[in-house]
């Protein structure tokens, strides 16, 4: 095996993780919405309606905006094609994920003051009537389903960062461009088009219709969202390392015994649509006494977030090698340090997600274990001990997840993560998610002989 995680530096790891939960009473990680990045749906307003259809309205947009982001959310080092052609060699593409959650924001809020008719059906109080966006939202099923390539580039570009380009007075070996283009943008459209599909075809047009039929459950809607969005099935076959895994025969690859899957951004859309729509929302509590009587405003607050796992994109990773919690077999450390590209697929790349998902794994166990042990020691008021329970239900894969791509970014930018940042990027260079779960990784596959 290549792979192996250091137990000492987990523990390590962990209980600094669990110091600062302890010292700063949270686990300090940024809000879903708090940088701006994302579309909340704010100034939306149906008819000026402020009661829970409006508020559902809402709802859908955001939701909509959330599988619309994470449909794409993959890849974004690679210049497209038309660049390449151009022949600038020094050019670099400088999309990172805010610029595309930025971008989609601007997109969704085109609509957000338009003061739309209300029909006689939405007038009456009737909670099986389906939330549908209106035609007028850009990311709405109907117009995602006939999206193309030429419109979406339009719908985008506009919105990113402006590129950089030579004086006349550079040359290409002096100045190393800069670029903000979507690349894949071919890929990218399909998956759109599926997503509106989908959701047309299954969900009647209706993102929270598909939601609901989760009850409240991460674990299904990762179910149903690979059962009917292909683009976010991918799996191993360790029957055919290195095969293309086919998304045509997923009755197949769901049972088979020799599938390894892992569950990335089906689990990010899950957790991206919690956070903005679920996470620490009181529906009781919304300003007008109209809202809260609609059981669909409570749809989004999953009561299972801890079957979800960590998303092992190349942050995470990278983060884990750099605090020595993940270890490399030589031969792999080289490559990876070279900026060697890891084949879709392979064993390394496998091993080097698996072994993600099982350190963040041990690191929520190590963590909640810390703070629970404080929470029975001697001296803590029952105000005290409640708060510290409170603050080890909120330790999940998901937030450690959180905590880690934040703490990476911060290193990344200061240019503290090393060398393994470059290639890290590149072991995920694909665009459907690889899926996961979490109880077929340990029987698959032996990451050495640290943690069984």
């Amino acid at each position: 095996m290549t792979v192996f995680i250091d137990r000492d530096a987990l523990d390590k790891f962990a209980d600094e993780i669990a110091r600062s939960i302890l010292a700063n009473r949270s686990l300090e990680v940024t809000e879903w919405d708090a940088d701006g990045w994302h579309y909340t749906g704010t100034n939306y307003r149906k008819g000026g309606r402020d009661d829970d259809y409006s508020e559902l309205m809402r709802m859908e947009r955001v939701a909509l905006y959330v599988l619309t982001l994470d449909s794409i959310n993959f890849c974004f080092w690679p210049l497209s094609s038309e660049t390449e052609k151009s022949g600038a060699r020094c050019a670099k593409n400088d999309l990172e994920y805010e610029h595309l959650a930025i971008a989609l924001r601007k997109v969704a809020e085109a609509d957000d003051g338009e003061i739309s008719q209300v029909s006689e059906d939405e007038r009456v109080d009737n909670t099986s009537i389906t939330i549908r966006a209106a035609s007028s939202y850009a990311l709405s099923p109907a117009n995602l389903a006939l999206l193309t390539p030429a419109k979406l580039h339009a719908m985008l570009q506009p919105h990113f960062p402006p590129s950089s380009s030579l004086d006349e007075k550079d040359s290409e070996e002096d100045v190393s461009l800069k670029t903000y283009e979507l690349p894949n943008i071919n890929v990218r459209c399909q998956l759109l088009n599926e997503l509106g599909k989908g959701l047309l075809e299954r969900h009647d047009g209706s993102a929270l219709n598909m939601i609901s039929r989760a009850n409240r459950s991460a674990d299904a809607l990762v179910g149903i969202i690979l059962d009917t969005f292909p683009g976010f099935r991918d799996y191993v076959d360790t029957d055919q390392w290195n095969a293309p895994a086919s998304t045509s025969d997923w009755t197949s690859a769901k049972s088979s015994s020799s599938v390894i899957h892992f569950y990335k951004r089906a689990q990010i859309a899950i957790a991206d649509i919690w956070a903005a729509l679920g996470r620490g929302r009181d529906c009781n509590s919304l300003p007008s006494s109209t809202l809260g009587t609609d059981a669909r405003l409570r749809i989004c607050q999953f009561g299972d977030m801890d079957l979800i796992t960590t998303f092992p994109d190349y942050r995470v990773p990278q983060i884990l090698r750099h605090v020595d919690v993940l270890r490399y077999e030589a031969s792999l450390a080289k490559s990876v340090d070279d900026r060697v590209e890891l084949e879709k697929g392979s064993i390394d790349e496998v091993s080097i997600r698996a072994g993600t998902v099982v350190s963040v794994e041990e690191i929520v166990r190590r963590v909640k274990e810390n703070i629970s042990k404080a929470a029975a020691s001697s001296g803590n008021s029952d105000r005290s001990v409640s708060d510290l329970r409170r603050l080890a239900d909120d330790v999940s894969a998901v937030t450690i997840d959180w905590y880690l791509w934040q703490r990476g970014e911060k290193l990344d930018r200061l240019n503290l993560l090393g060398l393994h940042q470059g290639s890290a990027q590149h072991f995920i260079d694909y665009p459907a998610c690889v899926t996961f779960k979490f109880a077929d990784i340990k029987s698959n596959l032996q990451l050495g002989n640290v943690i069984a």
